[in-house]
Parts: C-alpha cells; structure tokens; sequence
C-alpha cells in the first residue's frame, strides 16, 4: 500500500495534538491529586497509596501494547494506543478527584 507524505504529516501532528492534550490534562489532574493530598485525612492516604499502583499498572499496560505491537509486527499504531490508554486513566481520575464527597 502507497501512503501519500500528506497521509503521514496528519497521522504525526494528529498524535502530537493527543500528546499536546495529555499533557495538558496530566497538569491539571497532578493539580487535582496534590489538593487532595494536601487537605489532608484519610482521603489523603487513600490518594498516597492509590498513586504508586496506577502508575505501575499503567506503565505495565503501555509496555503491553507496545511489546504486543513489535512481535506482531503492527508497532506502527502503538504510540498513538499508549496515549490513548493514557488519556482514559488521567480522564477516570480526573473525575474521581472532580467528585465532592
């Protein structure tokens, strides 16, 4: 199959827009978490000791993909699919902290 050079600048700047927003959204959710963990209480540590395992299940997911994608031969969609399951986990915490209690 013959991709056209204009084919590929969209395909860069359409995942260099999501990492843009991920970003933007990664900010905003460090803020949320941080205002949570400096109320203080027992919301406090539940955030403390929730942090550490998202990460971790996370990064090992995104290292799924991206493994899954080089053995099959297929790595070519796998960034924008790691930035995509980023985006869902910061967009599901972000409205976790967004609740009142």
């Amino acid at each position: 199959m013959f991709v056209l050079p204009y084919q590929i600048a969209r395909s860069y700047l359409h995942l260099s827009m999501n990492t843009l927003r991920l970003m933007f959204e990664a900010h905003a959710l460090i803020g949320l978490r941080l205002f949570r963990i400096a109320a203080g209480g027992v919301p406090a540590v539940a955030e403390c000791g929730r942090t550490v395992p998202e990460k971790s299940a996370a990064m090992i997911e995104a290292q799924r993909i991206v493994a899954l994608g080089a053995s099959t031969g297929r790595s070519k969609g796998a960034p924008a699919k790691v930035v995509r399951l980023y985006r869902g986990r910061v967009s599901a915490n972000k409205r976790r902290l967004s609740k009142k209690r």
